[in-house]
């Protein structure tokens, strides 16, 4: 990912999409906390949105978010939607934690502390979405059914999408018990290379999942980027397994350009 400032927040953003005139993206670091609801200056995190929102050319009024209850739900944004948890969990898209849209400037916010999010873009029928996913998410194919939806909704193709998936709890870090990699065993063909053990204790490599998922949805592999920065070990990022449930979230906003 290529770092950038932007009144004077630092964001970063994926290199591949970057270069799509249609899209706009950004993921967010530490200071800013995008939470509402968590870490100690939580008062801030609706300004930090309005800041991000400024930043990026986008509405902060149509910004939306989905309540992200760790599974693999996606729903398109409806009439009525744009806008929905810009200001918080209380009236976000409810049940759902992805969301895809093929509405020009309204912001679709994901937000993290460890779990990945992921970014899928059209630029043939000009539509993106996102999601958080988190083990649960991941393990019930969030990935694949945020292309799925894209296809349903819009006629997207999937030789057409381009795909990022962010910063998160990297293989080195994401321990799980057993009891998770049982559940894996059920769902993932290649569960020993996805959750290898090292020295008894077992590792979910999250992106390695996240991106088959992708490329078995038909992504092609040219098209999927990586972000591939652990949010345990970098400190530009909110951590909940490093930092404790009471940190902030750093956030992935995606939506299509505006109408100039």
């Amino acid at each position: 990912m290529k770092s950038i400032s932007l009144e004077g927040m630092n964001l970063l953003r994926f290199e591949l999409l970057s270069e799509q005139a249609g899209l706009v993206h950004a993921v967010t670091t530490r200071p800013h906390n995008l939470a509402p609801h968590r870490a100690a200056d939580r008062e801030l995190a609706t300004e930090n949105r309005r800041r991000l929102c400024a930043a990026l050319g986008l509405e902060f009024d149509k910004l939306t978010a989905a309540t992200q209850m760790h599974g693999a739900e996606v729903l398109p944004v409806a009439e009525g939607d744009a806008g929905r948890g810009r200001e918080g969990r209380h009236n976000a898209v409810p049940f759902v934690d992805g969301l895809i849209t093929d509405r020009r400037g309204v912001g679709l916010l994901s937000m993290s502390a460890d779990c990945p999010t992921v970014l899928v873009y059209d630029p043939a029928h000009r539509a993106v979405g996102v999601a958080h996913a988190s083990w649960r998410g991941t393990l019930g194919g969030i990935a694949a059914n945020l292309v799925a939806q894209m296809q349903r909704s819009f006629g997207c193709r999937p030789s057409d999408l381009m795909a990022g998936i962010g910063p998160s709890a990297g293989p080195c870090c994401y321990e799980v018990k057993d009891d998770v990699r049982r559940v894996a065993a059920t769902r993932l063909e290649h569960v020993h290379r996805l959750i290898p053990s090292r020295g008894g204790r077992f590792f979910l490599d999250l992106w390695a999942t996240l991106e088959s998922q992708l490329l078995e949805a038909g992504v092609p592999q040219a098209n999927i980027e990586q972000a591939r920065l652990c949010t345990m070990c970098d400190q530009r990022f909110f951590s909940h397994r490093r930092d404790g449930a009471s940190t902030g979230r750093f956030g992935l906003l995606g939506a299509l350009k505006p109408v100039q």
